[in-house]
């Protein structure tokens, strides 16, 4: 059965209002639970933990990553330290949250896409916030966003940490975007998207068809031919990876681009709790930050 326009944006208006309403006091992570980690006996041991992410050096996160691992080792006098692996060097975005799962990877800061859990589709909600102060909001531990990315990443055998906001999105292309505005017409372009349901009814909604290609195969795919266009990153990183072939953008700040830090179970068992909970208000002190410097 075909979905009407109208009838796309009401459930999307619909979906959004569930996620940003009832905010509670809870929310803390579940790393900084008083069952996490072991006792602090033992805190004179030292830890190397391996932090991955898709993002290359130089950008807002691998930068954040890098403030991560010099105050965790600070604060914890030395004993914890990281080996960070940027650029998706151990795998692309699902195998390096499978690592976290499986413990091969210790922590990760990316995307995470709903494989595994449809909520993780929930801050992918289009025009989820108007603001930077609604933003702010979803990503602190008061937000009901917060608290369901808690919930089920530890239902899914990942520590939720935190969110790092990496920009929000528009959609860029190497052909006209025709008019956008109209969200009745259909257009030519062809755009990429993420595996996600929300960003399939966002961009569909909008009149344009959508296509899922692999991240390591985009630019190529751009250039020639295959995709016209894309969203999903940020205006910086479209200028970093797609800057000599995009010839049009689309600055409609449609999608959030919340990425997660998350922790593997196994290495949050083996770290006293006292290091657990240097590491918790870290990334909290992350996600706060994020929301100003992206």
């Amino acid at each position: 059965m075909k979905i009407s326009t109208s009838s796309k944006f009401l459930c999307l208006f619909l979906a959004a209002a569930m996620a940003l309403s009832g905010c509670g006091s809870g929310g803390s992570s579940s790393a900084g639970n008083s069952s996490g980690g072991s006792s602090s006996a033992g805190t004179d041991e030292n830890y190397e933990l391996i932090f991955a992410s898709q993002d290359a050096e130089g950008l807002p996160s691998t930068n954040m990553m890098h403030w991560i691992a010099d105050e965790v080792e600070s604060r914890t006098d030395g004993h914890v330290t990281f080996k960070i692996y940027p650029s998706n060097q151990l795998g692309d975005a699902k195998l390096l949250y499978e690592g976290v799962m499986d413990g091969s990877i210790d922590m990760y800061l990316g995307y995470l896409d709903p494989t595994y859990d449809i909520v993780f589709d929930i801050t992918t909600i289009p025009f989820l916030a108007s603001n930077y102060d609604q933003i702010g909001y979803i990503m602190s531990s008061e937000s009901n966003c917060y608290k369901l990315f808690d919930e089920h990443c530890t239902g899914t055998d990942m520590i939720f940490l935190g969110f790092f906001l990496n920009g929000v999105n528009g959609i860029f292309s190497a052909k006209p975007l025709g008019n956008y505005l109209d969200p009745n017409e259909h257009k030519d372009a062809l755009i990429r998207i993420a595996s996600s349901t929300t960003y399939q009814l966002g961009i569909e909604a909008l009149g344009y068809a959508t296509v899922t290609i692999p991240w390591s195969d985009t630019y190529t795919s751009m250039q020639t031919g295959v995709m016209d266009g894309m969203t999903g990153i940020p205006s910086y990183m479209v200028e970093q990876n797609f800057g000599d072939i995009t010839k049009y953008y689309l600055a409609m700040d449609e999608f959030l681009e919340t990425n997660v830090i998350i922790m593997s179970p196994s290495t949050k068992d083996k770290l006293p709790e006292e290091y657990m909970s240097v590491i918790e208000d870290v990334c909290a002190e992350v996600a706060a930050k994020s929301v100003t410097v992206t």
